[in-house]
């Protein structure tokens, strides 16, 4: 999979941008807030329909116009379709392939792209919110029903602690508490098996990067069995035993919401123990393995993101990401072209108050 094309209209501080990019790597380069990041984005969006920048769709209109427009052509495989993403200021985004109005999980079917951003440095330390988020936006890529469990879950969910937060009787959560129970479950039998999957990726590259074992391991606040309907089972008594916490705390306490990974370095917790060096180089495997993740699974690469993370990585750890890189078509961003830089096989473009300048 590669991108071919992409124009902007009125997107950030893009006013009219015409980007052709190489089918390898891609290297943009320019001061801060020149628009390096924008592209990135809406690089992102041309394949996930959204911003990964928690932004309102209004928001990414240029201050001067009323709408925006994201247009793109991707080649997967042997085939060649136009995408289209129309953004207004009063009204939802339409999208489109090959000008026929689509659905988003229609205009996201069968592209993938990963995001490696500086935030997702601070990911193995901080926030298990930040690490459900990577494990969640793993699985919408790879599981088509994981979308509808997580959005069921979550719905669910608003409704059981709007429940508790007015202390309703207990035998009102029932029907929650079974529908919950369901909806977790399959929430937590995938995140399982994507686990599985990437830490076998994982291992080899942290291996190879930094020289120990990585393990990945999935913090569940549901106890966890192999058969399915026992782990449902389990998870409604669960709920049911920590009614009477739920009511003090008015939120549900336990379920994949509340669920964490932990990533060990020779056994160890990395969030206790970890330098920064060596959570570096998790996230730099873990970006690696989703893409070996995707490519194994329906045998095409994903488009590779890369925003501003080449200044927080020693030379050793950027050379192996560049040797890894074979096949996938990749966007770097950076504030200065280094000599490293220089001697990679890669496209130059140069960033400048919203435009291509070279």
């Amino acid at each position: 999979m590669r991108l071919e094309f992409l124009k902007l209209l009125n997107f950030r501080n893009y006013k009219n941008l015409v980007f052709n990019p190489d089918e390898n790597i891609n290297i943009l380069y320019g001061l801060n807030a020149s628009g390096k990041t924008n592209l990135i984005e809406a690089i992102y969006m041309s394949v996930k329909s959204t911003s990964y920048r928690n932004t309102k769709d209004n928001e990414l209109i240029n201050l001067d116009e009323n709408k925006s427009s994201i247009i793109s052509r991707y080649m997967n495989k042997e085939y060649k379709d136009d995408y289209r993403i129309e953004i207004f200021n009063n009204q939802n985004k339409k999208l489109y392939i090959n000008d026929e109005k689509v659905n988003s999980k229609e205009y996201r079917k069968s592209r993938f792209a990963v995001l490696f951003s500086p935030n997702d440095l601070n990911m193995i330390k901080y926030s298990p919110r930040d690490r459900r988020k990577f494990l969640d936006e793993i699985l919408s890529n790879l599981e088509p029903s994981y979308d509808y469990y997580y959005q069921r879950y979550r719905k669910i969910l608003f409704e059981r602690n709007k429940l508790l937060k007015i202390k309703m009787d207990k035998n009102l959560l029932d029907i929650y508490n079974r529908e919950l129970a369901v909806n977790g479950t399959k929430i937590i039998v995938m995140r399982l098996k994507a686990i599985k999957k990437l830490n076998e990726f994982a291992k080899y590259h942290y291996k190879n990067i930094a020289g120990d074992d990585l393990n990945i391991t999935y913090l569940s606040t549901v106890p966890v069995v192999l058969d399915e309907e026992l782990l449902k089972k389990n998870y409604l008594n669960l709920l049911n035993s920590t009614f009477t916490v739920d009511m003090e705390k008015r939120y549900t306490t336990v379920g994949p919401h509340r669920d964490d990974l932990d990533f060990k370095i020779n056994k160890l917790s990395s969030k206790i123990y970890g330098s920064q060096g060596e959570q570096r180089s998790i996230v730099l495997s873990l970006k690696l393995s989703e893409t070996d993740l995707i490519k194994s699974l329906y045998n095409e690469y994903p488009i590779l993101l890369l925003d501003d993370v080449f200044s927080e990585i020693d030379f050793n750890r950027r050379r192996y990401f560049i040797y890894s890189l074979k096949n996938t078509q990749t966007f770097i961003t950076t504030t200065e072209v280094n000599k490293y830089l220089q001697n990679i096989d890669a496209k130059f473009f140069q960033i400048s108050n919203g435009k291509i300048i070279n």
